[in-house]
């Protein structure tokens, strides 16, 4: 106990964390970490790259099936998922992306899944799986609160993401929790999740691309999760495989707002977008329109901001060119507190123990920011790729809760360090220019000189022949 007492202590002292409220050590798992499952995808197919989640979920978690059944079972009711089957899940599997749903195939050849669509029976079935995948999508709420903040006003000298995943859940989801890094030929991609579970609620990827899904439906389809709803566009989109697929082929908060922006998805909501140098949150209504939010952009009446390069995010709406909406107490309460605690200038600005004490804030009994159903909360730091990780845990027992930092080479090597390779790359660069520039005036100056000889030697040879 002392030791590991010692341990934090140091940790706190390293990371510049306050030790009262942050750095508590308070168990987030059994082991006190959520695991993490490292996938070198270079030369696997889709289908192999899936083989290899399902084996290493598997050997974490070999009851992971009944796990997955029994959370289920707790969330909808059988006439629920049945209505589901029917009217949602065909339509959303058929547009995603051939090698994703290669990859689920090749977990679910991992895991030992059955025909029958029976929740509770302690078996997880193929369609099950799907839905697992299609949380957002269903009607199972990605609820939550994100604050940011921008270079401008943050100690980081980093953009600085808070991002909190309110979920309900059982003790069996809690337990599931784990990270995701699949390693490509060029690049990396992080999905803060769940074992065995490929679409993204929050993730990032070496370029420091950061992305989160957030709930901004306030009509029944999310209030009845089972509740389905009929959409006539035949392009409709999955959240968690659209943002996936955003952070394998974009490294910028432009290039993933424009398309997460034109597609078109079955339920209302707020999507997070970070950068090293931006900050971004798409508004998407259900009609099928979207409208791009930053921190200069205007609001409600009723929910003002005004906060020099600082954004939030609840669960509603809030520019002022949508109409109605975000009357919910909850979000209100949360506005206006996140908007209370938005302090940050120039002269006073926010390092990561600023965030964290905003985003562990539980200040209301009934609406604070971290909720009772509140299943990961997170940091993150686009500049360094460091992930600072609050996970619930399986016992919800009333813990303070607290931040440990989760790898900060949680990146492989060699896109860790690009940052650095990129800046001594520029360096170079700049010095390879100016010494060709150096040159480039030695030589015109020898030139000019000999030019200046030649003529004296001519001059002086002309007046001797005078």
């Amino acid at each position: 106990m002392f030791i590991t007492s010692l341990r934090l202590l140091i940790f706190c002292l390293l990371s510049g964390l306050s030790i009262r409220g942050i750095c508590q050590e308070v168990p987030s798992s059994p082991a006190g970490k959520i695991p993490i499952i490292h996938i070198d995808a270079k030369n696997l197919s889709p289908l192999d790259v899936g083989l290899e989640i399902g084996r290493q979920s598997k050997q974490l978690f070999p009851d992971i099936e009944y796990r997955y059944d029994r959370y289920l079972m707790a969330s909808l009711n059988q006439m629920g998922f049945n209505d589901i089957l029917r009217g949602r899940l065909a339509k959303l599997k058929s547009h995603i992306d051939t090698a994703y749903q290669k990859e689920m195939e090749g977990i679910a050849s991992s895991w030992t899944l059955i025909h029958e669509n029976k929740l509770g029976d302690g078996y997880l079935s193929w369609d099950e799986y799907w839905l697992l995948n299609l949380l957002a999508d269903i009607g199972l709420p990605a609820n939550g609160t994100g604050f940011a903040v921008l270079n401008t006003v943050s100690r980081e000298k980093s953009p600085i993401i808070g991002r909190n995943l309110d979920l309900k859940s059982t003790p069996e989801l809690r337990a599931l929790q784990a990270i995701t890094v699949y390693q490509y030929g060029n690049h990396a991609v992080v999905n803060i999740g769940f074992a065995g579970i490929i679409s993204v609620l929050s993730g990032f990827n070496d370029s420091g691309l950061f992305v989160a899904h957030f709930n901004a439906a306030s009509d029944l389809s999310y209030q009845n999760s089972y509740t389905t709803r009929q959409k006539t566009d035949k392009t409709m989109q999955a959240y968690g495989f659209a943002l996936r697929k955003a952070l394998e082929s974009m490294s910028s908060v432009g290039k993933a707002t424009s398309t997460l922006a034109k597609n078109s998805y079955g339920m209302s909501s707020n999507i997070l977008i970070a950068d090293k140098k931006n900050i971004q949150v798409v508004e998407y209504s259900s009609v099928g329109k979207a409208q791009v939010r930053s921190w200069k952009s205007e609001t409600h009446p009723n929910k003002q901001w005004n906060r020099s390069s600082q954004i939030a995010v609840v669960d509603c709406h809030v520019l002022n060119s949508w109409s109605g909406g975000c009357e919910r107490a909850k979000d209100t309460y949360r506005w206006e507190r996140l908007r209370a605690q938005a302090i940050f200038t120039k002269d006073n600005k926010a390092g990561v123990q600023d965030i964290a004490g905003i985003m562990l804030d539980s200040h209301h009994q009934y609406y604070e920011i971290l909720a009772a159903d509140t299943l990961q909360s997170m940091i993150f730091l686009p500049g360094t790729g460091h992930l600072y990780l609050y996970a619930a845990p399986v016992n919800t027992s009333k813990i303070p809760a607290s931040y440990k930092i989760y790898y900060r080479d949680i990146l492989p090597d060699k896109f860790r360090n690009r940052q650095n390779k990129n800046y001594y790359f520029w360096w170079i660069l700049g010095f390879l220019v100016l010494l060709a520039i150096v040159l480039w005036a030695i030589r015109r100056s020898m030139t000019e000189k000999t030019v200046g000889n030649n003529i004296g030697l001519d001059n002086a040879k002309t007046n001797s022949q005078v």
